[in-house]
C-alpha cells in the first residue's frame, strides 16, 4: 500500500486496524473517474476484508465498507 498517492477528484483510504475511528491508514489509489473509483473501491475491500474501506471525494466520505448501505451499485 502506498500512504501517499496522489492525483483523483476521488481517493480509496485504508483505517487503521480498529475501523473508522482508529484513523486513516493511508490512501490506496486516487481517480478522477467515479466510474473507476467505484471499482477501486470494491477491490480494496475485497483485499482487506478485515480493514474498513473508504471512498471519498475529496474531504467528503461518499461509502464505508463497514456500512452496507453506502455501497455504491
Amino acid at each position: 500500500m502506498s500512504a501517499d498517492v496522489t492525483g483523483g477528484k476521488y481517493t480509496i483510504e485504508l483505517c487503521r486496524p480498529g475501523g473508522f475511528h482508529a484513523g486513516i491508514e493511508g490512501t490506496i489509489a486516487g481517480e478522477d473517474n467515479l466510474g473507476v473509483a467505484r471499482e477501486l473501491y470494491k477491490d480494496a475491500i475485497a483485499n482487506n476484508p478485515d480493514r474498513v474501506v473508504l471512498l471519498c471525494d475529496r474531504a467528503r466520505i461518499l461509502a464505508r465498507s463497514d456500512r452496507s448501505e453506502t455501497m455504491p451499485r
